[in-house]
C-alpha cells in the first residue's frame, strides 16, 4: 500500500511537470496564450512558479528579461521525484516494511 501512494505521488509530480512544459509552449505562441486551456493551466502553474519568481530570480528577471522561475520549479520537481520521494520510501517501508 506504502509503495502504491508513492507511486501515485511519483506520477502525479510527472503529470504536473509535463502541464508545466505544455504551459511554457503555450506561452510562447500569441494565439494560443489567451485561449481557455492556458488560462486554466495558467490558474494551475503559476501559484506553484510564483514562488521561484521572487529575491534573487526576480531581479535577474528584471535586469536581464529572462524570466528562469519556470526552470527552477521544473528542477525542484525534478529534485522531489528523484530524491525525496525514494528517500521518504525509504523510511516508510523501515517504519511500516
Amino acid at each position: 500500500m506504502i509503495y502504491n501512494l508513492i507511486s501515485i505521488l511519483d506520477y502525479l509530480i510527472y503529470l504536473y511537470s509535463i502541464l508545466m512544459v505544455i504551459d511554457a509552449i503555450i506561452s510562447w505562441i500569441p494565439g494560443l496564450h489567451e485561449s481557455a486551456v492556458a488560462r486554466i493551466l495558467n490558474r494551475l502553474i503559476d501559484p506553484y512558479v510564483n514562488l521561484f519568481r521572487k529575491g534573487p530570480i526576480e531581479s535577474l528577471s528584471n535586469t536581464t528579461g529572462i524570466d528562469i522561475s519556470f526552470l527552477v520549479g521544473v528542477l525542484v520537481l525534478y529534485f522531489i521525484q528523484s530524491y525525496v520521494i525514494n528517500w521518504l520510501l525509504n523510511i516508510l517501508l523501515k517504519l511500516f516494511g
